[in-house]
């Protein structure tokens, strides 16, 4: 893993900060926006995060998940949920445990939102890189395990709404406090707005591993278009969804809806080439995370370093990418917004962050 520079805290923030201009991206654009050096954010918030930094939340370990929070840190985010990847019984039990431990004893950013978990409840045919053999039909009782285990943290469950029982699981769901989200599915779009009327809130990274539509065949991603009162994850990295096509959803679905998260895997913040991860070998390139030779294997870059595609190439005002960065995963996550004060450069690269009376900084 490339080195990185030791985190400084302190009570007042550093002298570079209070010396630069920057411009705070909850309000309207300065008049004269060239001069500033920087941008202010409420704070950074990614829904989707599977791991990076040589490590994953599904493998456990407290002192490994602190040290991959650590490393997201220094690319200025503020809180995470961690994503479980669908995995064995005896594995998913021991991450959820030491998530909990790590959410217990953690003291500075990013703090854990919750537990997502990303599988077993999806389809077979739309399962992308997650393994067959562990899917199943949705079931309540495995649900209350899990949650008992995690001491109520589980906030989030992705779900394919055509399994079998999958529509009154939800109601079930949301009865233990966790919000369902519709994804890696082949349903159609009579079967999403079920779904939607039945208590789902959250589309788990629209377009991806869910059936494509067209005119005559209306699948999820129309009912999404169709229906008003659900949040939406865009992977923001420019490969798993091509800016324009991220920018026509924000012009139909409007930016109050849209969370952008980076679904970053393992490989993640190291440098480019092969990689040994979940079994498999990963190959990373220019921020494309692959099964070596194949298919896309989640994201390969930090939400923070996919600022630059969305706001160039996509060409998402600052302020709207503030605020489905910030305030929109929250809404999304049933948390309060974020009050921190998270400062990067004009490149979106970090220079400081405040958590209550603490600021940090890369030395």
């Amino acid at each position: 893993m490339m080195s990185e520079r030791r985190i400084c805290s302190g009570s007042e923030p550093p002298d570079f900060v209070m010396c630069r201009p920057i411009r705070n991206l909850e309000l309207d654009p300065p008049v004269d926006g060239e001069s500033c050096e920087g941008y202010r954010f409420p704070g950074i918030v990614d829904l989707h995060v599977h791991g990076g930094f040589e490590w994953d939340f599904s493998y456990g370990d407290p002192d490994r998940i602190e040290k991959m929070l650590d490393s997201f840190l220094r690319k200025g985010l503020t809180a995470v949920m961690p994503t479980l990847i669908t995995c064995s019984e005896e594995q998913r039990m021991k991450a959820i445990g030491d998530i909990v431990t790590v959410a217990s004893r953690r003291t500075r950013p990013p703090s854990l939102l919750g537990i997502s978990l990303e599988g077993p409840f999806i389809s077979a045919s739309r399962r992308g890189s997650h393994e067959e053999r562990f899917l199943t039909a949705p079931n309540i009782e495995m649900l209350e395990r899990w949650q008992e285990k995690a001491r109520g943290m589980i906030r989030r469950l992705t779900l394919a709404p055509e399994l079998t029982g999958a529509i009154d699981f939800i109601a079930k769901a949301m009865e233990l406090k966790v919000r369902v989200s519709i994804g890696h599915t082949d349903a159609d779009h009579e079967t999403t707005l079920r779904a939607f009327k039945a208590g789902a809130q959250n589309i788990t990274h629209l377009f991806n591993a869910m059936r494509p539509f067209s005119h005559r065949d209306p699948t999820c991603v129309s009912a999404v278009f169709d229906y008003r009162n659900v949040f939406v994850e865009l992977i923001a990295d420019g490969i798993h969804v091509f800016p324009d096509i991220v920018r026509m959803t924000f012009s139909i679905l409007g930016s109050d809806r849209i969370s952008l998260v980076s679904d970053c895997v393992l490989p993640t913040g190291l440098s480019d080439g092969l990689h040994q991860a979940y079994g498999r070998e990963l190959e990373l390139r220019g921020g494309r995370c692959t099964i070596a030779g194949g298919h896309l294997f989640g994201g390969g870059m930090t939400l923070p370093d996919c600022f630059q595609v969305m706001h160039e190439k996509a060409r998402i005002p600052l302020k709207a990418l503030c605020e489905c960065v910030s305030v929109n995963p929250c809404r999304a996550a049933g948390v309060d917004p974020p009050r921190e004060d998270v400062i990067l450069d004009k490149q979106f690269n970090w220079i400081a962050t405040r958590l209550r009376d603490t600021w940090y900084w890369p030395q």
